[in-house]
């Protein structure tokens, strides 16, 4: 660490505006990475607007201390907590998907809105069955964001429920349905 600390500090007075920049981001980086046990100890019993602020920091990090300490958080007893770490984890990959689609079942529908956001980025067909799950939410707003994503998705399987909701839906989502009607796979 130390290494690469030394010759990141050496590159912020590089001639290169970009070097100099990249440096300044790198070594930003390194030192969030430096605190990451700080980070930790405020998710785990900061206050709330601690907790968020720690989530939110590790949104441009990578690696497994990282993911692990992310899919904690969505089980935080305050909802705005769980909703920014479905939001950071969104970001994270293919290995965030399996803490986001179990999140799907969090009681608040704002937090079940921000995975389906979450989910609706990934080009993953596994997916549809979750998403399929999240159309029988309560919530107008998750199945709203739930029809957006299965329509991104563009998967024949969903047809029934898109026909359903073509129909029966609000306004709203009755467009989106029929949208994706029109872009689903033959």
């Amino acid at each position: 660490m130390e290494k690469r600390k030394h010759i990141l500090i050496e590159a912020l007075q590089d001639k290169d505006p970009q070097v100099r920049k990249s440096a300044a981001d790198a070594l930003e980086k390194l030192e969030m990475r430096e605190r990451l046990d700080l980070i930790a100890s405020k998710i785990e019993g900061g206050e709330m607007l601690d907790k968020i602020s720690a989530v939110y920091a590790l949104i441009d990090l990578k690696g497994e201390n990282v993911n692990a300490l992310l899919v904690q958080a969505p089980k935080d007893p305050s909802e705005d907590v769980r909703a920014a770490a479905v939001r950071v984890l969104g970001g994270k990959g293919e290995a965030a998907i399996t803490p986001l689609v179990e999140a799907l079942k969090d009681s608040n529908p704002i937090v079940v809105r921000c995975v389906v956001e979450a989910l609706g980025g990934f080009d993953d067909h596994r997916l549809i069955g979750p998403l399929m799950g999240a159309l029988r939410n309560p919530d107008p707003g998750v199945v709203e964001r739930s029809l957006e994503a299965i329509s991104r998705l563009g998967d024949k399987r969903a047809e029934e429920a898109m026909l359903h909701f073509a129909v029966k839906g609000n306004s709203r989502m009755r467009s989106l349905a029929i949208k994706a009607l029109g872009e689903m796979d033959r």
